[in-house]
Order: C-alpha cells, then structure tokens, then sequence
C-alpha cells in the first residue's frame, strides 16, 4: 500500500479520530467514505469502514493499541482485498493471506487480488448439479450423499466428530485432484496445529490451503475469516478448478460479528444478535454452487459449514438460519457417540436435498433399501421398549439394522472409495455378515479397504460399474463371497 501522504493527495480528505471502542473507531471530516473501503491512520494504522453514521464514519481496526483521539484518518480509495495465488497449496494462512507456517516466503509477483465480499454469480450462470462429491465416509455417501456445488451444512454438539467428518472430506477430495480450503474461524492454536499434523500425515497438505484466524485474533480479523476463504476459492474455481471449502465453524463466526454489532449499538434482536445476522451468512454461503464461466466451463465451489448446537437441539436461532440458507444437513448426534458409533451421523434427522440426483440408478436402490431397514428396525425397537413380545423375524431385522450400524463405524484416517462403498454394501445386503457379530465387521470393513488400495478388488469393482439392476448387483457380490472371503484371510489379523 502506499503511505499517508500520498493517499491525502489523492483523495484530498482528511479526518479525525473521535472515539474508539475495543476494535472500533469512530472517524469524522470523510464525507466519501463508502462502505468497506481501507482508511489509514497518520501512524499507518488499517482500518475497514463498516457504517456511514450521520456526522461519523465507522471503521474496524485490526490493530487498535496505537490509536489515540483526535489522529489523523485519510481515506484510500481502495476496498480490502485479499491475495491469492497457486502458490497457497501447502501453505497455513491468515485471512490477509500472510503465511503463519514459518516456511519461506511466497513471491508476491504471483498474487491475485480479490474483493472479500464479490457478488455472488447470478441465477442464469448456475448450472444443475450432477457429479457426486465423495467424502469417503460410507454412512454419508451411502445415505446423504452430496453432489458439487452443493452447500451441506455439518452440525451437532461440541466434541462430537464434526471436524473430523470435514477432514476425512478433504482427504477423500484432496486425492481426487480437488482444492480444498479449511477455513478455522475463531479456534485455538492448538486446533489449527492439529489440523494441520492430520492434513501432513494423511499427505494431502500439498492440495489444501488452511486459512486461520485463531480466538486470541481481534474480532474484525476472525469475522472477515469465511469471506477471505470464499474470494480465494472463487480464484481456484475461475481457473475451471473444482473447490471445497469448509467453514469450521459459522456459530463461532455469528457470535463474534453479535460482539462487534453490539460494541457498535446496533439493535439487538433474537439471543441479542443483530438483525442482519442472516444477510451476514447468506451472501458467505450464495457464492458457492455449480458455474458456468465465461469460457463455456462449468466449476464449482462446495461448501461445508460447520455449525454447533447445544444438548442436541436442533432449533437454535443461528443453526436454523443456516439450514435455510443450505440445501441441507448431516446432523451428528451425541446418543450415537455414546453408543459408540464413530462418525456419530444421525441416519434419520440427516437429509440432502441435492445429492440424490447425482445417483445411478443402482445406487438409489440400494439407499432405498437401506434407509427401509433403518426405518423398520427403528419401529420394531419402539415396539419392543412396551415389552411386546417380537417374532423371530422382527428380532433378526433389529440384528441386522445393528450389523449396518457396525459396518458404518469408521476410524478418521480410514478413507473408503465410491467402488468399495459399493462393495461394502453388496456383501451387507446380500447377507455376507449375517452369522458375525457386530465388531468384526467394522475389522472386516477395513481389511477390505487394504486389499483394495491394493489393487486386489480392482476385478470386482469393474464388474459393479457395469452393472444397472439391483438384482444383478447382489447376484455378483453374492458370486464373490468366497472369493472375497479368502482376500481377507490373505491380509493376516489385524493389529
């Protein structure tokens, strides 16, 4: 940027510093002032305007210790923008886009310059979604599945494997060649690091760009977070790149913007939130989706905010904003962590209202099937808690709903392909697992996905892709279970 001379010559206005409140200040004499434009301090102090008050002009201040009344304030003329470039894979980042990894320093020749809040891209240039996005974790894919340029909202109680289900969706994506982006708004250090080491271990650092602004940052800079992950990600998808962008997490990001709105007398409205907290978001979330670009190219931005929610309850203000604003929601519930079951998603209260158009036909027919189990067995287990007595063929379906139970527990560094989701499911169905309990299926599960890293099911999964019809899919698996059962031997116990 230049300096604060050459900005006065510019512009010709000058102000001066009335009051300032925490990560506020409030400036007058600036009467062009426009909304998100950069002011400098005559001691070079940033400053974002955030309101245009009748004699003043509101600005947030990143760095606020060195401001004192009656300073110098000129305007720039210029909009806060942040860089971007390629050279960000691999790399931890602050929402200004300066590099926190103590690693060497990026040349910013190569940088790209965009606005934090660009419009989102209008209704003619968004395009029907129709390729599945692969998290890797089977209870999703199978059952929630979700397409690209989808916005699937991750939500439940603190501590409950929500980050984990995003990290496991960046691994899965980060191998199929797609730029993710893991945005952590307002999280201890010790998070960003941990994010960090399971990124570098699962080896998919090199394609994934960690933007973060920890709790101990000024809230301005933790409240810009998400719109800095969004402008660099529309970057990316501008190339014709497909992007995933998690958002860890948007409870977080309301509340600081309720500090910063009631530091500056806004009206509180609902749990003293602002009333424009829904605005706030929904222009965050309305820049993802499917687009055509102006090369005839269609990319896209998927985006998975995280959101908590408190005893399970489901109609807090902010976590209802956000189910509006997304075209739905995996909901991981604590009484499934206790059980336990790892991810603890919630095979009823999950829902996705644009994945299933993504399917095969197949595929559909065996969610089909699934989700009929669940259901049944979910009704036979309200009936029994009566102390009904229940038929050989109601007990056996509750055995079997927790065998799908079993065969959906998953470790975090266990990233399971579409193909031996397939699998897994044929050999479910097909009642491969009927006489074993519960925990070797989760080890079997496992071992089939080392045998098919491998290379060895590569046979297999060619078949399934061939295949249409239901029944000819569980005849194939039903074909292989013997074969299938001496790949697993092969592999040895498992440690």
């Amino acid at each position: 940027m230049k300096d604060f001379t050459t900005y006065y010559k510019e512009t010709a206005e000058i102000g001066y510093v009335q009051s300032i409140s925490s990560s506020l200040f409030y400036v007058n004499g600036l009467p062009n002032a426009r909304i998100n434009e950069l002011i400098m301090t005559e001691n070079g102090v940033i400053g974002i305007v955030k309101a245009l008050l009748p004699e003043l002009v509101e600005a947030m201040v990143f760095e606020g210790q060195s401001l004192v009344h009656n300073m110098k304030v000129v305007r720039t003329n210029e909009f806060f923008q942040v860089p971007a470039t390629d050279l960000f894979l691999g790399r931890i980042l602050d929402p200004f886009g300066i590099t926190q990894d103590h690693l060497e320093k990026i040349d910013s020749k190569s940088y790209i310059y965009r606005h934090i809040e660009s419009p989102a891209p209008i209704i003619a240039a968004r395009v029907r979604i129709t390729k599945p996005l692969v998290t890797g974790v089977m209870v999703v894919d199978l059952l929630t599945p979700l397409g690209r340029g989808q916005r699937e909202l991750i939500l439940g109680d603190p501590s409950v494997g929500k980050s984990s289900l995003a990290l496991q969706t960046i691994v899965s994506q980060a191998k199929l060649g797609t730029i993710c982006i893991y945005a952590l708004i307002g999280k201890r250090k010790s998070d960003i690091k941990r994010v960090e080491e399971y990124l570098t271990s699962m080896n998919v650092l090199k394609n994934t760009i960690v933007l973060a602004a920890s709790s101990s940052d000024p809230a301005p800079m933790i409240y810009i977070t998400p719109y800095s992950a969004m402008a660099i990600a529309e970057y990316f998808r501008d190339k014709g790149k497909e992007v995933l962008v998690v958002l860890d997490d948007l409870s977080t990001h309301a509340k600081f913007y309720r500090e910063l709105s009631l530091l500056s007398r806004m009206p509180p409205g609902r749990q003293s939130y602002p009333g424009d907290i829904f605005h706030i978001q929904a222009k965050i979330a309305e820049r993802a989706g499917n687009v055509k670009l102006k090369n005839g190219k269609v990319a896209s931005i998927t985006l998975l905010p995280i959101a908590e929610t408190q005893e399970g309850d489901l109609s807090g203000y902010i976590q209802t904003n956000l189910m509006a604003m997304t075209d739905g929601h995996i909901f991981l519930d604590v009484a499934e962590w206790k059980k336990p079951r790892h991810p603890a998603v919630s095979l009823t209260l999950s829902v996705s209202r644009v994945g299933n158009q993504t399917r095969t036909a197949l595929e559909r027919e065996i969610a089909y099937r699934l989700h009929q189990l669940i259901a049944q067995a979910k009704r036979a287990e309200e009936l029994g808690r009566f102390g009904v007595e229940l038929a050989d063929a109601t007990m056996q379906l509750i055995a079997n709903s927790s065998k799908l139970e079993a065969m959906f527990n998953q470790d975090p560094d266990v990233i399971l392909s579409k193909e031996l989701q397939l699998i897994c499911a044929g050999l479910f169905l097909s009642g491969f697992w009927n006489q074993k309990p519960n925990d070797e299926i989760a080890r079997d599960v496992k071992k089939l996905g080392e045998i098919s890293d491998a290379g060895t099911l590569d046979k297999i999964k060619l078949d399934i892709a061939g295949i249409g019809k239901y029944s000819e899919f569980i005849a194939l698996v039903r074909a292989n279970h013997l074969q299938i059962t001496k790949y697993m031997n092969r592999t040895g116990k498992l440690k």
